[in-house]
């Protein structure tokens, strides 16, 4: 099929889901607010379809069998920074489908340390996931604010205990009880970690699993009645066919805003980098830390990956001149022979004039208040600051800060990701974590 045919069949399918979606969700027709809608447009909205009248609107809730429910959604977001990043971007795109009237967010996860070898295979993976306020990654209180004007109520937890096993990310559940709602009216839906689904149909799926529950519900208590009921979800990581609704997700990602005491010591570091704004910097992610063990494996061992870094500078135009930031876990572990080893590298094949990383510029008593997920926030924001940017093609980090960085702005062709798809994610990537919307990034 032509590039062009590609692109009308895309535009077809996009009407075709627009439509569903106004069925869906009963033509929801209110605006954002001023301020709101500008700053979500300037970010990402706009194209093929009416995002912001998709993101608010009246009727809410859920009519079945003739009852009307009020609506209240669950999940869990897992794994690292970004892998959350999109397990809310999912939950909060499927709330504004479903009408739901009341988001509860999990906690945020970290993990024990960048050091410990991750594998989806229990008997080999060493690493342990830990609840964590999810303010300690999100701005919450501007999210409630921003997502009240869209008649959506936002909870942060009660509490973070007990918290569901995330290295069996299909059944992690919340496990904790939720004031005022009676625990029979809360509906369990499976099947949507990593589902890909596209949005009709996973609002169809959840429908499914309301009906099947209040079915079983009917049966065991008959005449038992339910004015709402709490949709818990397990981990929502890539449940959704995101490249099939830019306009949406790019909108929904923009209210997802980050911690803003590590944006500011982001910003102060770049201050520091660029001495108030006197000279750039580039940026680069080097996914090169001990709990990435498999992925060198698939490549051919570190230095591989190493040399596919260099490779991918050299092509995005890294300059001797120019200082380069790096954001890695290596230092995080005290793996500092196998840093500098890389630094020297970078050095001496003329891709910067000096490499920089966040221990140079913040404290180590500021360095140690931030748990494992924090500390790659903060790296994030610096590199979202950067020039010209390379990541690691199958990282999730990697993906998303490209998708990012266009999002606030930037060029595309400033962003370049290391091919390495041999790793074989390049499709599931293609498909659940595209976010920007192309129609503004100049990308067809």
């Amino acid at each position: 099929m032509s590039r062009a045919a590609a692109f009308t069949q895309g535009r077809l399918l996009l009407s075709c889901w627009l439509l569903l979606l106004t069925e869906i969700i009963r033509s929801r027709a209110t605006r954002l607010p001023a301020d709101v809608s500008a700053v979500l447009g300037r970010r990402g909205g706009g194209g093929g379809m009416d995002a912001s009248a998709f993101l608010s609107g009246s009727g809410r809730g859920l009519e079945l069998g003739g009852r009307h429910y009020r609506l209240h959604l669950r999940y869990t977001a897992c794994t690292g920074l970004v892998n959350q990043q999109y397990s809310h971007i999912a939950a909060f795109t499927l709330a504004a489908a479903l009408g739901v009237s009341e988001v509860h967010l999990p906690p945020a996860a970290v993990r024990d340390s960048f050091g410990h070898k991750f594998s989806i295979h229990q008997e080999q993976n060493q690493m342990q996931w830990f609840p964590a306020r999810t303010g300690c990654l999100l701005d919450v209180e501007r999210l409630q604010r921003t997502w009240a004007s869209l008649g959506i109520t936002v909870h942060e937890p009660n509490t973070l205990l007990p918290f569901p096993d995330l290295m069996l990310p299909a059944g992690a559940f919340q496990l904790t009880p939720v004031p005022g709602i009676d625990p029979r009216a809360m509906v369990r839906v499976d099947g949507v970690y990593l589902a890909g689904m596209d949005l009709p149909q996973l609002v169809a799926h959840v429908r499914s699993a309301v009906e099947a529950h209040l079915g079983r519900v009917n049966a065991a208590f008959p005449g038992l009645q339910f004015k709402e009921l709490l949709i818990e979800l397990p981990c929502t990581f890539f449940a959704l066919h995101t490249s099939s609704m830019l306009p949406v997700v790019s909108q929904v990602a923009a209210t997802l805003h980050f911690n803003p005491h590590l944006e500011y010591l982001a910003d102060r570091v770049v201050s520091y980098i660029t001495r108030d704004g006197r000279r750039r910097f580039n940026g680069a992610h080097l996914r090169v830390e001990k709990d990435a063990a498999e992925w060198f494996i698939i490549l051919g061992g570190a230095q591989v990956v190493w040399s596919m870094y260099k490779e991918k500078m050299q092509e995005a135009g890294f300059e001797p001149t120019v200082p380069l930031f790096v954001a890695t876990g290596l230092l995080s572990y005290g793996a500092e022979l196998e840093f500098q080893g890389g630094v020297n590298m970078l050095v001496r094949s003329h891709l910067c004039s000096e490499v920089l990383y966040k221990e140079q510029y913040v404290p180590v008593f500021e360095l140690q208040r931030l748990n494992s997920e924090q500390l790659a926030l903060l790296d994030f924001l610096i590199l979202a600051r950067a020039e010209k940017y390379v990541g690691f093609g199958p990282s999730t980090f990697s993906f998303y800060l490209r998708e990012h960085r266009m999002l606030n702005g930037l060029p595309p062709e400033q962003s370049h990701l290391v091919n390495a798809s041999k790793i074989g994610t390049d499709f599931i990537f293609s498909w659940s974590a595209l976010i920007a919307n192309r129609h503004l990034s100049g990308q067809g």
